[in-house]
């Protein structure tokens, strides 16, 4: 849980402003990310605040306002962050970090790292060295869920000589993934409460995921249907294995599965993991 003496301990943190609202951050010494060129208009950028401008007073307020916003479910910081480099160096280095291009691909795509729900993923779909230029002068990265957790990454011992990601394409792959795997997770916190939530299980899902569009070219609610399924079944962290025969059994009791596991219900599905857990 975030105290305003804990806050002390970081010299920024990045404010979404399309989930905080402007009143609420308008009086804060803050930068936005601009880019260029840019996708938004200023105030819809992210926004980065200079906590080392504010007086000590101040903290207590920014601590309710964080509360009031994660009593509405929401994160008043995106991110708290600690680092030697003053504000423009900062923020310099974040704004470039904003557009990113994929292989093969001469035009740039918006990279959302400020968002917590993608930032968590990042920790371990990322190398150290992408983890070092993404976080460039900054020494600490914390991040929050909205049950008030928080999560701290320092910055890999690497010395770089660019800031620029090169992003795989298979990272790519991953990243275009990564609102249908929180749709995912938060399912299974709901069905599953007792699911390991952690890098490890995260990076788990993706690569059923992966494997699932493939080596089946099933739709993207399909590969969250058998993620889901896999998770709450089979939690052994063996992958392509089994999901390959989960699949092979799907599709021979059901021929014509595609586009409709979500619609398969319990009473389908019970038998087939009963099935595939006496080969295990």
């Amino acid at each position: 849980m975030l105290t305003a003496e804990a806050l002390h301990q970081f010299d920024y943190a990045l404010i979404n402003p399309l989930v905080v609202q402007a009143r609420d951050w308008d009086d804060l010494p803050v930068r936005a990310l601009e880019t260029s060129p840019a996708p938004a208009r200023p105030h819809r950028l992210p926004q980065l605040v200079d906590l080392d401008a504010l007086p000590d007073e101040r903290y207590d307020d920014l601590i309710d306002r964080a509360r009031r916003y994660r009593k509405r479910g929401a994160l008043f910081f995106s991110a708290v962050m600690a680092g030697k480099a003053n504000v423009d160096d900062t923020a310099y280095h974040l704004r470039r970090q904003l557009l990113q291009r994929r292989p093969g691909d001469r035009r740039y795509h918006w990279f959302r790292y400020y968002d917590p729900l993608v930032f968590r993923h990042l920790t371990w779909l990322l190398t150290p060295k992408q983890l070092a230029r993404l976080m460039g002068p900054l020494d600490q990265w914390s991040w929050f869920d909205v049950q008030g957790r928080s999560y701290t990454l320092k910055r890999p011992e690497i010395t770089i000589s660019i800031d620029w990601m090169e992003l795989t394409r298979a990272q790519w792959s991953s990243i275009d993934r990564f609102a249908a795997l929180n749709r995912c997770l938060r399912r299974l916190a709901t069905i599953a409460p007792d699911w390991p939530q952690d890098a490890t299980h995260w990076q788990w899902l993706d690569d059923i995921m992966r494997y699932a569009e493939a080596s089946f070219d099933l739709s993207v609610d399909d590969q969250q249907c058998l993620a889901e399924r896999a998770a709450r079944h089979l939690p052994d962290l063996a992958i392509q294995d089994l999901v390959q025969r989960l699949l092979n059994l799907v599709t021979r009791r059901f021929p014509d599965v595609a586009g409709r596991l979500d619609r398969l219900s319990d009473a389908e599905w019970n038998p087939l993991i009963s099935e595939l857990k006496e080969w295990t």
